[in-house]
């Protein structure tokens, strides 16, 4: 085997460990979409945001949705709709290979293709502090019903304002307190104990274990995905991805199930 091709291999293994590993949770779900173009645009849009690799060849991108989210798809299916993608990515070639980078309209294209109904997916504009707090509550916790369980592991000053709109909503909030700094920590907790007197339907808990790292809220009816914590969103661009409950009737029942045995192991704030 040549060095060139040995190479090659490692690559590749990199590149598909490297996706094995990721956090997507802040990107519209993979299997959502149906096409190759729609699969290929997602993966693209991933390698560029997440791991900071702007391109990909068909091979490579063919790999990881086969390899790694597990949908029979081959090179040639990839290559014939990247080739009429038009202005959605960009096309290179190097040493006889063609590259595809995804563009702007091929990230709009991507969101726009969500169901309807059963997905919805809001974008969060980086350094738009202001404008991210009103998509949250207006957008997204206006528009939720019943209970509200969520859970944030960071918590901060800025949670508390966007929450002190919901007065009269019963909410159980699970949080993990330890992973702030202590000058943080004590400001959180001296601003929660006036926040509590004044929102006794708001219950807050301490997780006291390091496994809690998602960003999620469930209503009677959503789901709704975060990508940054609720008192961070506005700093960097991120989604939040809402979810018909009954299209993900497994994933919620697991999550409420997981909440409900961390609330019981929770300290009351």
């Amino acid at each position: 085997m040549s060095k060139m091709v040995s190479k090659q291999r490692n690559s590749i293994r990199e590149l598909l460990k490297q996706f094995m590993e990721i956090d997507t949770s802040d990107f519209p779900d993979f299997y959502s979409y149906n096409t190759p173009l729609e699969k290929s645009l997602w993966v693209l849009s991933v390698a560029k945001e997440k791991l900071g690799i702007k391109r990909l060849s068909a091979e490579e991108i063919a790999l990881i949705i086969r390899d790694i989210k597990e949908i029979s798809i081959d090179e040639r299916a990839i290559t014939n709709s990247l080739n009429r993608a038009g202005d959605k990515i960009h096309t290179y070639q190097e040493d006889r290979k063609v590259y595809y980078k995804i563009m702007k309209p091929g990230k709009d294209y991507i969101i726009s293709q969500i169901k309807e109904g059963a997905i919805e997916v809001l974008y969060f504009e980086p350094d738009k502090h202001y404008t991210s707090k009103k998509l949250l509550s207006k957008n997204i916790l206006g528009n939720l019903t019943g209970e509200l369980r969520i859970v944030d592991p960071y918590c901060g000053e800025r949670t508390l304002d966007i929450l002190s709109n919901l007065k009269n909503r019963d909410i159980k909030f699970l949080t993990r307190v330890e992973n702030l700094r202590d000058k943080e920590r004590e400001r959180f907790l001296r601003e929660l104990k006036d926040f509590k007197s004044e929102h006794t339907k708001i219950e807050f808990k301490s997780y006291p274990h390091p496994d809690i790292h998602d960003r999620y809220i469930i209503s009677s009816d959503r789901l709704v995905v975060l990508g940054h914590s609720i008192k961070d969103l506005g700093t960097k661009e991120s989604f939040a991805i809402v979810l018909n409950k009954d299209s993900s009737k497994n994933i919620v029942e697991a999550l409420i199930e997981n909440f409900n045995r961390r609330w019981r192991q929770s300290a009351i704030l």
